[in-house]
């Protein structure tokens, strides 16, 4: 008996073989594969809002990033949201895992004050920054009805996915990194 892959070279030419078999393994989940859904919103497929602000540990983050950013993850949160606790670790892993890879990750916390914002991010281990959107004035911007809200955006400033599901966030940065490394270009190069 002859194997499926003796098969699918005798039916496909032998340069493309190699090619359709990491199409299989894309196509059973073995690989980033296709962008997770998104949530209905104004900004998907658009250029993202550009801002700079500096975060509670007085550092300067924003859209775009720094010519070294691939991809950005802007969550807006709040310490009283329950989801949140869920949320924010998870990204918390997600940057600490890519941030070598050009994957830079910004919190937007929409708590009245500063001091809650910082204290939440401890709690909740939120090593990534923080930024205090006191006034709501850059929720308003990105259209945050509620929170959390995750916005994912590439190295071109396209808002490439928002949603509230924090592994679907992390499928669609490695969609993007795998893009990226499969030849596009950022406008930061």
């Amino acid at each position: 008996m002859r194997s499926a892959a003796w098969r699918l070279g005798s039916v496909i030419a032998p340069g493309a073989a190699a090619t359709a078999a990491a199409c299989a393994l894309l196509a059973l989940g073995c690989g980033p594969g296709a962008m997770p859904a998104s949530v209905r919103h104004p900004l998907v497929g658009s250029a993202a809002p550009e801002f700079h602000a500096e975060s509670t540990s007085a550092v300067t983050v924003g859209v775009p990033g720094t010519r070294r950013t691939r991809v950005t993850v802007i969550d807006f949160w709040a310490s009283w949201c329950a989801s949140c606790s869920r949320t924010m670790p998870a990204l918390d892993r997600l940057w600490r895992d890519r941030k070598a890879d050009g994957v830079a990750v910004i919190g937007v916390n929409v708590d009245a004050s500063e001091a809650a914002a910082e204290a939440a991010a401890h709690e909740l281990g939120a090593t990534f920054p923080i930024v205090a959107d006191l006034g709501q004035r850059l929720s308003a911007t990105y259209g945050v009805a509620q929170v959390p809200l995750t916005f994912v955006i590439d190295s071109a400033g396209t808002v490439r996915w928002v949603g509230r599901d924090p592994e679907s966030a992390r499928r669609a940065v490695d969609v993007l990194l795998s893009e990226r490394s499969a030849g596009g270009r950022s406008v930061f190069e």
